[in-house]
């Protein structure tokens, strides 16, 4: 049986186009990111990561908030690289001011999609499936992409039972809400030429 490759799915070399590569934990572009130093509020990662790993916790989104400068992004990447070692890090994106690719909400699906495709094979090749029937998806509203691009191959996951959704990386981070523009970037999506 041929294993099926990335590159080789139609409609993933769309995905590509439309993600920001600058917003992962570990992107080159956020080299050297602020983090908690060693033996620094131990307290509150162990108690963060308590929450997330608890099989039936009493909310399933957590919300940091606190004042500007107070290490908020620094604490936000020292839980993804925890949730990273864990297996459980499923995706993160760290917003910025900065960057016009970090820095509106137009890239925050796309690029949360591709993290997890890379997890799971059935999950990428919903994932590029979704685009190549849709290839304007990354013009449409929110609730569409997260329909299409994350919810839909989820369930396509789930009902294929090739993998439990309890073994499943499960930890999606979002860092730096506050630096995120109101309005997606209408030049940000990438629409396909059409021939």
């Amino acid at each position: 049986m041929r294993r099926c490759y990335i590159l080789d799915l139609p409609g993933w070399a769309l995905l590509l186009k439309n993600i920001a590569p600058n917003a992962l934990h570990n992107s080159k572009a956020r080299y050297d990111a602020p983090k908690c130093d060693e033996d620094t509020r131990v307290e509150v990662i162990d108690e963060i990561m308590e929450q997330i790993q608890d099989p039936d916790p009493p909310q399933r989104l957590l919300c940091m908030t606190g004042a500007a400068g107070s290490g908020k992004s620094a604490l936000q990447q020292t839980i993804a690289e925890c949730c990273a070692e864990s297996g459980i890090l499923s995706a993160a994106f760290f917003l910025s001011s900065t960057d016009p690719t970090r820095n509106n909400i137009s890239f925050i699906v796309p690029t949360i999609a591709y993290q997890i495709g890379l997890k799971n094979d059935l999950f990428r090749s919903s994932v590029a499936a979704a685009v190549k029937h849709d290839p304007y998806i990354f013009s449409q509203s929110l609730r569409s992409q997260m329909d299409a691009l994350i919810v839909r191959p989820f369930e396509s996951v789930r009902r294929s039972q090739q993998i439990g959704t309890n073994t499943f990386p499960y930890a999606i981070l979002i860092d730096g809400l506050d630096e995120c523009n109101g309005e997606p970037n209408a030049t940000s999506g990438i629409i396909p030429h059409q021939r």
